[in-house]
């Protein structure tokens, strides 16, 4: 090992850390609390949905506006497979993600990632820039296979 035990465990506990605030996210997400998301931003955060024909937000009033904005969809996320690469009180990552979604009484699926910028300020992790990359969001009944856009090994 290059870093003393003390050095380990603190990235351990960053990287647990950050994964508590993905699954925070998630929970903020699926009650609808605009202003509780946010706040797991940083000041100067991004939340970038250009990859899915979507926009970007910046700072804290364009992502209130944001998640305020997209409460017609009902959204039941779920953030796992982590990958967090940590230095200091700056870390990167991606993780995956399912959902489940409900738009005008019609059932939706979608997934794909996240690739993430992270700060810790005051003691706490946040995010200081979110990009998310769909592979698929769909009715339910219509299935994923025809919308998959990631390529697969043969």
């Amino acid at each position: 090992m290059s870093q003393s035990i003390e050095q380990d465990v603190r990235v351990l506990m960053d990287r647990e850390e950050i994964k508590e605030l993905t699954a925070r996210y998630c929970w903020h997400v699926m009650r609808g609390e605009g202003a509780k998301i946010v706040d797991l931003f940083t000041d100067d955060a991004s939340f970038d949905n250009s990859a899915n024909a979507g926009s970007i937000a910046n700072g804290r009033a364009e992502l209130l506006n944001f998640y305020e904005g997209i409460r017609p969809l009902q959204a039941i996320p779920f953030i796992h497979n982590h990958i967090i690469a940590v230095n200091g009180d700056e870390a990167s990552g991606t993780c995956a993600i399912e959902g489940r979604f409900t738009r005008k009484e019609e059932s939706l699926t979608g997934a794909g990632y996240y690739e993430d910028k992270y700060r810790r300020v005051h003691g706490k992790w946040r995010f200081a820039a979110r990009k998310l990359f769909l592979h698929h969001m769909v009715p339910l009944k219509d299935g994923w296979a025809s919308a998959h856009r990631v390529k697969t090994a043969p």
